[in-house]
């Protein structure tokens, strides 16, 4: 763990039922549930894409693969995030946050033993916004005040961030998400991999959901795709690209990077320099690391029974997964 390990041993090992209490407390409405909002925008849904595509839509996909044959179990086999392991109302909120950041789940189950009933999720994003109402609390702002480079952020070094070229094909980019088993990419131009955009692989419903899109969405270039979007989306920036991708210098302190990332309500936020050009990147898993230790032994019965399947289908991707995955 490096200096992240160090951290969090210092600060559980003085404070830690304190800190965990701390969180629990202060982040709980956040927490449950509290990642994402609706999106804003044109075509939310599958009717009102529906009514813009024409009333051919839903005849069109049914008739096409992989429409046509694939199944819900197929794709929930096919999850990087499986197997399903939830928690209950009285595991402990470490338990959650091993969960969301170590063992690499974006969001958590909250159930009640024997009843066939999902009370709620835990989520990532949740947990950023408890964690940014910690403010005042000594734990968190001892490690929050840490610059990233003290806590060993970002992870992945230069040569290892996964990017997109403006001018390749949204297919191919989406397709580069898939086999690297993460969740967004950023978009960069030129040799030195200067920052222009960020795409997420939420952002294929898009393609389904915006008539202009679907018409041509297999000779789309990158910066088509975000031009579009972002000419109609009502946060796209002043040069009319979706979402400007959240960015911070490798000096910034984590507790800015909380901030930054809570108000957005994202899943990464890229390090440049003062060319912006992509140094780094830095997930919500990456940050949820920062202010927890696994204990030796800790993890129960059904968390080491979960982590036998997740080794047996994560070798080999680990690393790539875990430091650049989500939307």
């Amino acid at each position: 763990m490096g200096a992240v390990g160090a951290v969090g041993v210092a600060t559980l090992g003085a404070i830690g039922p304190v800190a965990v209490a701390g969180l629990t407390a202060a982040a709980v409405g956040a927490a449950v549930a509290g990642g994402l909002t609706a999106e804003k925008g044109v075509a939310k849904d599958g009717l009102t894409a529906a009514d813009h595509l024409g009333e051919d839509f839903y005849k069109v996909l049914l008739q096409q693969e992989p429409f046509k044959s694939t199944t819900v179990r197929s794709i929930v086999e096919s999850y990087r995030w499986s197997p399903f392991v939830p928690v209950t109302l009285d595991s402990t909120m470490l338990t959650v946050l091993l969960l969301l950041s170590k063992y690499r789940l974006r969001n958590v189950p909250v159930i009640e033993p024997d009843k066939p009933v999902i009370k709620n999720f835990i989520t990532q994003t949740g947990v950023i916004k408890g964690l940014q109402q910690c403010k005042g609390r000594d734990w968190f702002d001892y490690i929050s005040a840490l610059p990233l480079s003290d806590l060993g952020l970002p992870f992945m070094s230069f040569d290892e961030v996964i990017t997109v070229n403006s001018g390749d094909l949204i297919l191919e980019a989406f397709k580069c998400m898939k086999d690297n088993k993460i969740g967004g990419v950023p978009v960069v131009e030129g040799p030195n991999r200067k920052l222009v955009g960020s795409v997420s692989i939420r952002d294929i419903r898009f393609l389904l959901l915006r008539p202009d899109l679907f018409s041509s969405f297999r000779q789309l270039t990158v910066m088509e795709f975000m031009k579009t979007l972002g000419s109609t989306l009502p946060d796209s920036g002043n040069d009319g690209l979706v979402k400007p991708p959240l960015t911070c210098a490798p000096d910034a302190s984590l507790g800015s990077v909380i901030d930054s990332i809570a108000s957005r309500i994202t899943h990464r936020i890229y390090v440049v320099n003062g060319d912006f050009e992509v140094l780094g990147v830095v997930t919500l898993r990456d940050v949820i690391s920062c202010f927890i230790y696994e204990p030796p032994g800790y993890c129960d019965n059904y968390l080491a029974s979960a982590m036998d399947k997740f080794e047996d289908k994560g070798s080999g991707s680990v690393d790539k997964s875990e430091h650049q995955i989500t939307s």
